[in-house]
């Protein structure tokens, strides 16, 4: 489906670019795995089963995403189509969602606990992250709209076509990963209860993607300007936020101004992203302005989103 994807035979074997960095994000985060979970013996098991069904499973998982959700895939929709990965297309949530559940199941078999699991298998899925959007300059995945900007569309954030230029959206999710995985690894350091550092990862994704996945423009899981991953990105926002104000209202010694707060704005800030987004795509507004927009309100719940989690900090037996 995507002849413009780069690819070479070796062998009388075709391989891609962009599966070669997935395998390569493969092998980094059951690397780095393996390497937090080195100091005890059941997290070591826990740590080879998760890698043992992370792939398999989030293999299936992106597949099946991508196969029943594009809208471009299907027309072409079957049993051989799906099975047949040189057709292209993949989910990213859906192959993080299999690595969670390989997490989940791995930690039951070993009996270590899910929440500690989860923390150990953030940065995991962070590092995958990498090499796993660097691969997608090896195809038409991850660019954005043209560039109406001189300065931006002269710069190495930018990629020229035969018309126009485009905003590297995927060296952008990039860099943020690196970021992301950076500040997971300092928090995993600190002391505190399990599951803090899972929540944070997805507090910072869900933020970052949301973003990224407006600026997108590939047409990858998308309705029209409604874009499938956007939707999951703020969905696991709103999920963070509400889970994060829900435990502390549930902690009667904690004050409940922050969490009634956030729940009140929830509802005002997601309208506020979809109005945005509308306006994006149906304003002649500029790109900047819309964006500038864009960002302040995302802000908000980035903001709000930190402050509950500091302030959950104190919540239950550990404190950070």
């Amino acid at each position: 489906m995507f002849e413009d994807t780069l690819s070479f035979s070796v062998g009388g074997i075709r391989l891609y670019g962009y599966g070669l960095a997935l395998m390569l994000g493969c092998w980094l985060g059951v690397s780095m795995l393996l390497f937090l979970c080195r100091k005890t013996q059941r997290e070591r098991w826990a740590a080879a089963l998760t890698a043992a069904l992370s792939l398999p499973l989030g293999l299936l998982f992106a597949r099946l995403v991508y196969c029943f959700i594009d809208p471009g895939f299907r027309p072409f929709i079957s049993l051989k189509n799906v099975l047949d990965l040189s057709t292209g297309g993949l989910s990213m949530y859906g192959a993080l969602l299999g690595a969670v559940v390989a997490a989940l199941v791995s930690a039951r078999i070993a009996r270590v606990k899910s929440a500690r699991m989860l923390d150990l298998s953030a940065p995991a899925l962070a590092v995958f992250l990498i090499p796993a959007r660097l691969g997608e300059a090896f195809t038409s995945l991850g660019i954005s709209r043209p560039l109406t900007t001189g300065w931006l569309a002269g710069s190495f954030l930018a990629t020229r076509g035969d018309y126009d230029a485009y905003l590297r959206t995927w060296l952008l999710e990039a860099i943020a990963a690196l970021v992301i995985l950076l500040l997971l690894l300092r928090r995993l350091k600190a002391a505190g209860r399990d599951g803090r550092v899972f929540t944070l990862a997805c507090l910072l994704y869900a933020v970052t993607q949301t973003l990224f996945e407006s600026l997108r423009n590939d047409g990858h899981l998308s309705y029209g300007f409604i874009k499938v991953q956007q939707v999951a990105s703020a969905v696991l926002l709103a999920g963070v936020l509400v889970f994060l104000s829900v435990r502390l209202l549930k902690n009667r010694r904690e004050k409940t101004f922050l969490p009634v707060l956030t729940l009140s704005l929830l509802p005002l800030v997601l309208g506020g992203l979809i109005g945005v987004e509308f306006m994006l795509d149906r304003s002649t507004l500029g790109k900047l302005i819309s964006y500038a927009a864009f960002l302040a309100v995302l802000a908000i719940p980035l903001t709000l989103g930190l402050m509950l989690y500091h302030q959950e900090a104190g919540v239950g037996k550990g404190t950070d």
